[in-house]
């Protein structure tokens, strides 16, 4: 009886992680400690810390990627016009995607975020997927002009002009702010990645998830203060 219920609660337990996993995933943010110059005998050379983040010097930069996990085996990343097929592999709590460049192992925080290290990377890094539900085909922003309503300080009561050239005009009170967009197909949805210097890595990314004529939707994971974890925030824009 002890061996039947006990089977019950892994097949369980097993289930539950899989219908978590599968989906789309977008890349929210990374965290990264990159190498320190030092001198050695031969002259100056990267020295990696292998024991783990190191507060002072880690950065934390948006990510742009989306992983779609198809099936308990099988899933596929976009990267730009870059496609990547892996083999899933989940053993209890922990997960690996395999492909021929690369594997990715982790799993879930807290916060419900998927949390993946890579085999290549000789600093600690983490990348920091959230789940993601596009329903947006790609489509042409230029020479539109959308007003914001998200509920970060960022994004409120501002209005995004998409110009020829990738040049962006972010307005607010009148005044606007010269930048760059760049529009990412990933698969067959799309990112907007947009420059700002009020942003403490110095640019932004835009998961469109939901457009409709006049109304888009999408989710950024953005940061005012250096060092602070990206925030999530929903926003929603108006066609002027």
């Amino acid at each position: 009886m002890r061996v039947l219920l006990f089977s019950f609660l892994f097949l369980f337990s097993a289930s539950i992680s899989a219908q978590n996993l599968k989906g789309n995933w977008l890349l929210a943010y990374i965290k990264a400690s990159p190498p320190e110059m030092v001198m050695g005998e031969d002259g100056a050379v990267l020295e990696y810390n292998e024991g783990g983040y190191d507060d002072e010097q880690s950065f934390i930069e948006p990510g742009l990627m989306l992983l779609s996990v198809l099936s308990n085996s099988k899933a596929e990343s976009y990267y730009a016009d870059v496609k990547e097929e892996w083999k899933v592999i989940q053993d209890g709590k922990q997960v690996r995607f395999e492909s021929l460049e690369d594997t990715l192992y982790g799993g879930f925080n807290t916060e419900g975020m998927l949390v993946l290290k890579s085999t290549i990377d000789e600093s600690p890094t983490d990348y920091f997927f959230a789940a993601f539900s596009p329903e947006a085909a790609a489509f042409d922003l230029v020479n539109s002009s959308w007003k914001t309503n998200g509920n970060s300080g960022f994004f409120e009561n501002k209005t995004f002009e998409f110009r020829p050239k990738n040049e962006l005009f972010i307005w607010e009170n009148g005044k606007h702010e010269k930048r760059e967009f760049y529009i990412h197909t990933l698969g067959d949805f799309m990112a907007i990645e947009f420059s700002s210097e009020i942003l403490t890595a110095g640019f932004g990314i835009i998961y469109v998830e939901k457009h409709s004529g006049t109304k888009l939707s999408g989710i950024s994971f953005l940061s005012l203060e250096e060092g602070a974890l990206p925030v999530r925030s929903l926003v929603n824009f108006s066609n002027l």
